[in-house]
C-alpha cells in the first residue's frame, strides 16, 4: 500500500470513527420500579381508592377492560380522529415552514398565526371550537391547532440550518428539486423534522384527550374519562388515562421505527439511493476515461474577455481593474497568494458573485454572446457527505444521459473506483477533492473554473489528474486558480497574476 492511500485511509478511519461513537443508554427500569413503588407506598398510606387506587388496581381495572370490544372502539374512535388532526397539523406546518423559508413575507404572515396557537389554552380552543363543529370532530381541530406550531417551528429551523454553499452549489449544476430536496436538504431537515412529528403525536394524544373530555363525543376515550369522574370511579379513571398513555407511547414508537427506516432512502444515504449510484462494469471503460466526456465546440475559438472587474467587500477591495482574455484550448491559471481575490474572480465568472465594475463578456465584445454552461470544482468540495461518491458525480446530470452513464469510469480514472458507493463523508480530503472534479468534468459545460484542484493531492495524483485535465477539456475554456507555479504547469496554463497593484 502507497503512502497516499496509508494516509487517505488513516483519516477515512478519524472520521468515521468521530462520527461512529454514541454514548451507551442504559435501562431505566429502575426508575420505573422507584416510582411505582412510590405510587403504591402513597396509595397505602391514604388508603382510600376513591383518593389514590394503587398500581395494581389500576393495572387490574384495565385488564377486566381490555376484553371488551367497547373499549376498544372508544380506542379506534380516538385513533382516528388524533391521527388526522395530527397528519393535518403535520402537512400544514411542513408547507407552511418551505413556505416561509422562501419568502419572507410569508413568515411575517405565519408569524401572528403560529404565536395564538401556541398560547391559546387547549380548553379554550375547545370550548370555542364547539361552536363550529361536531362533539364528534372536535379534536381533529384541536390537535391540529397544536401540532402545526411544533412541527412549522421546527421545520423552519432545519431549513435555515441547511448549508447555504451546497444550494449555491446546486444553482450552478442545475440541481432537479427532488435531488436537491433529497440530497442536500433532508440530510440537515430531517433530524427537525423527526423531533417534531416524535413530539407533535405525543402532545396530540394529550391535547385531543383533553378536547374529547370537554366536548364529550360518545365513543371516545374522553367520554370514558368523563364518566369515571362523574361515578367517582377512580380505579376506572386511572385506568383510561393508563390506556392514554399507552396509547401514545406505541404510536410514537411506530413513527420512530417508520422514521427510522425511511431516514437513509429520504436523505440518499450511500446504499440506498437508488438508480443514482447503480453502475455496471460496461459503463464506460477506464481505457476510455479520458478522452470521453461532452464534446467540446468544434473548430470554433471561443474567448471569455475579463475586463476591469473590480470588487470590495466592506470597503475593503480585493480585486481592482483585473483585465485578461481566455480562448478555448489556452488554459488559464489564475496566480496569487492566498487570500488574494482569485476565489471571487472565479465566483464572479460562474455568476454566484456580483463584481463591483468591469464585466464579464463571452465571445467578440463587439457582438456579446450571452455567457454559456460553467461547471466549477470548488475550494471546499460541497459534497453531500451521506450519498456516494457516484451519486455525488451525477447530481446534477440527467439519469441516462452520456455523462451520467460515463461517471463511474472517470471516477475510476480518478483513483475512486472501489469507494465510488462509499459515503463521501467517509472518503478522505485528497478522494473529496477528486469526486469534486469529476463532478465539474462530468457536468455539460464551455467554460471550466477549478479552485486549487490539486490541493490534498500527492505528486504523483497531481500528475495524473493534471492528465485528464488536459485531454478533457482541450477545445473549452479553463481557468484555474492556483498559488503554485507548478499547478500550471501540470495542465499547461499561461499565468495572470491579479490581486491588487
Amino acid at each position: 500500500m502507497s503512502k497516499r492511500q496509508t494516509s487517505e485511509r488513516t483519516e477515512r478511519e478519524g472520521r468515521t470513527g468521530a462520527k461512529g461513537e454514541r454514548p451507551s443508554r442504559r435501562p431505566t427500569l429502575w426508575a420505573g420500579a422507584f416510582w411505582l413503588a412510590i405510587w403504591q407506598l402513597a396509595a397505602i398510606a391514604l388508603g382510600s381508592e376513591l383518593l389514590l387506587p394503587g398500581p395494581a388496581a389500576v393495572l387490574a381495572c384495565l385488564v377486566e377492560m381490555a376484553p371488551r370490544p367497547a373499549f376498544w372502539a372508544r380506542v379506534g374512535f380516538s385513533l382516528v380522529r388524533i391521527a388526522g388532526g395530527f397528519a393535518l397539523g403535520a402537512v400544514c406546518g411542513t408547507v407552511g415552514a418551505f413556505a416561509g423559508a422562501r419568502w419572507r413575507i410569508v413568515e411575517e404572515l405565519l408569524a401572528p398565526l403560529m404565536a395564538l396557537a401556541k398560547s391559546v389554552p387547549v380548553a379554550s380552543i375547545t370550548v370555542l371550537a364547539l361552536i363550529w363543529l361536531r362533539a364528534a370532530n372536535l379534536a381533529v381541530l384541536v390537535v391540529l391547532l397544536v401540532v402545526l406550531p411544533i412541527v412549522y417551528e421546527n421545520v423552519l429551523q432545519g431549513l435555515r440550518a441547511t448549508d447555504g454553499k451546497l444550494e449555491e452549489a446546486a444553482r450552478l449544476y442545475h440541481v432537479p428539486p427532488v435531488r436537491r430536496l433529497r440530497f442536500l436538504v433532508m440530510p440537515t431537515l430531517f433530524p427537525y423534522l423527526s423531533t417534531a412529528l416524535a413530539l407533535g403525536l405525543s402532545t396530540a394524544w394529550k391535547a385531543g384527550v383533553a378536547a374529547e373530555v370537554i366536548g364529550i363525543p360518545a365513543g371516545s376515550l374522553g367520554e370514558a374519562i368523563y364518566d369515571a369522574k362523574v361515578y367517582f370511579d377512580t380505579p376506572a379513571l386511572f385506568a383510561v388515562t393508563l390506556a392514554v398513555v399507552l396509547a401514545s407511547a406505541a404510536c410514537t414508537a411506530a413513527l420512530r421505527r417508520v422514521l427510522a427506516w425511511i431516514e437513509p432512502l429520504t436523505c440518499g444515504r450511500a446504499g440506498r439511493a437508488g438508480c443514482i449510484e447503480r453502475a455496471t462494469t460496461a459503463e464506460s471503460p477506464v481505457g476510455n476515461a479520458l478522452a470521453t466526456g461532452a464534446p467540446a465546440a468544434q473548430n470554433a475559438e471561443h474567448r471569455l474577455c475579463i475586463e476591469r472587474l473590480s470588487k470590495a467587500f466592506g470597503g475593503a477591495p480585493v480585486l481592482n481593474g483585473v483585465t485578461f482574455t481566455a480562448r478555448s484550448g489556452e488554459p488559464i491559471c489564475l496566480m496569487a497568494p492566498s487570500g488574494s481575490g482569485k476565489t471571487t474572480l472565479l465566483r464572479i465568472i460562474a455568476g454566484l458573485e456580483t463584481a463591483d465594475d468591469g464585466s464579464v463578456v463571452f465571445g467578440d465584445p463587439c457582438d456579446r454572446e450571452p455567457l454559456p454552461r460553467v461547471a466549477m470544482s470548488f475550494q471546499d468540495d460541497r459534497l453531500a457527505d451521506q450519498a456516494s461518491a457516484l451519486a455525488n458525480a451525477r447530481i446534477g446530470l440527467p439519469a441516462e444521459s452520456p455523462a451520467w452513464t460515463e461517471a463511474p469510469g472517470l471516477l475510476q480514472a480518478l483513483g475512486i473506483g472501489e469507494r465510488q458507493l462509499a459515503p463521501a463523508g467517509t472518503c478522505s480530503g485528497g478522494e473529496r477533492r477528486r469526486i469534486g472534479l469529476a463532478r465539474a468534468l462530468l457536468t455539460p459545460h464551455e467554460i471550466l473554473l477549478l479552485d486549487e484542484p490539486f490541493n490534498g493531492l500527492d505528486a504523483a495524483a497531481r500528475e495524473h489528474v493534471a492528465a485528464i485535465i488536459r485531454e478533457r477539456e482541450r477545445g473549452r475554456i479553463v481557468i484555474m486558480a492556483s498559488h503554485d507555479e507548478r499547478d500550471a504547469e501540470l495542465i499547461g496554463a499561461r499565468i495572470v497574476h491579479v490581486g491588487l497593484r
